[in-house]
């Protein structure tokens, strides 16, 4: 077995059976890759009527943090290089042979493939013109040694020298993973062939990541620098809302650009809101979960 490919899911079983169909029509013969799916849910109990491609192999992991759930994954894995995606993914038919031949081509050691944001929803036409501009910009954070799970190739040998994601944090820990394993000399790279498809959220669900951010991060920087929630609130608010200009395509009109602006302004006050309610104790990070 040479690929083994790690999918987390916490109670998005309808969105997994997609993410697994597109993984069972792979290019890649079968038998040269597995596919486990940790349930991170509480209970550990399958929904009637979710049936899965034979080349699965569930495992539970009930502690809860999508960062365990990977390691629990790993924990079961057998191949050689470790594939994560998330299950509201549909990775591309050639993905696992893409990322394969990057390695093949390279003296590489992590893979950040392209995450291409897709609308699937009647309803979320706004959350989809933001999130096409401002989500998953692999093509440059990879290059800072700043990978996502949702499309993150790694070594075995690379993930367990560096001692495998932080069981501690709650969000953000595939920057934090992927900047410890460039940190130690690891090479990543960046591929655009190493494709997913990732649905837009809707503007209800941008504003709920945007909590678990916060609370994710804030957590992370008590942790790591021992700074105050007072200290990290003041950092966020001298940082304006900013969208880089190159990332919006000159065809959008007006309106669509003034939408996101708006969007992220909006935004900005509400991680602002999520920030004093850390300070004020309002908010328990730990109950945040991703």
């Amino acid at each position: 077995m040479k690929l083994s490919v790690i999918i987390p899911t916490y109670n998005d079983w309808p969105r997994l059976v997609k993410c697994l169909e597109a993984l069972d029509k792979q290019s890649m013969p079968k038998d040269r890759y597995e596919v486990i799916v940790v349930d991170n849910s509480e209970a550990g109990i399958i929904p009637s009527g979710i049936v899965m491609p034979e080349c699965v192999k569930l495992v539970h992991e009930p502690k809860p943090g999508s960062y365990v759930a990977r390691n629990k994954g790993v924990d079961e894995a057998s191949g050689q290089i470790l594939a994560f995606t998330d299950s509201d993914c549909i990775p591309d038919e050639d993905w696992l042979a893409s990322g394969e031949a990057c390695f093949d081509q390279s003296t590489c050691d992590l893979v950040g493939g392209k995450v291409k944001i897709f609308q699937n929803e009647a309803g979320n036409k706004y959350g989809y013109l933001y999130e096409s501009v401002t989500a998953f910009h692999q093509h440059r954070h990879v290059p800072e040694g700043r990978g996502v799970t949702a499309n993150l190739f790694v070594k075995k040998s690379v993930f367990d020298e560096a001692g495998g994601f932080s069981s501690t944090i709650k969000s953000g820990g595939d920057w934090e993973f992927t900047l410890r394993c460039t940190d130690m000399g690891y090479d990543m790279i960046y591929s655009s062939d190493v494709l997913v498809l990732h649905p837009a959220r809707t503007l209800t669900t941008i504003f709920k990541k945007q909590r678990r951010l916060v609370c994710g991060g804030a957590v992370n920087a008590r942790e790591k620098y021992g700074h105050s929630y007072l200290r990290i609130m003041g950092s966020h608010l001298i940082h304006a809302p900013k969208i880089r200009r190159d990332n919006i395509p000159e065809a959008m009109s007006r309106v669509e650009r003034a939408v996101i602006f708006a969007i992220d302004i909006t935004r900005y006050l509400y991680r602002t809101l999520i920030y004093g309610g850390l300070v004020l104790r309002l908010i328990n990070p730990n109950e945040v979960r991703e």
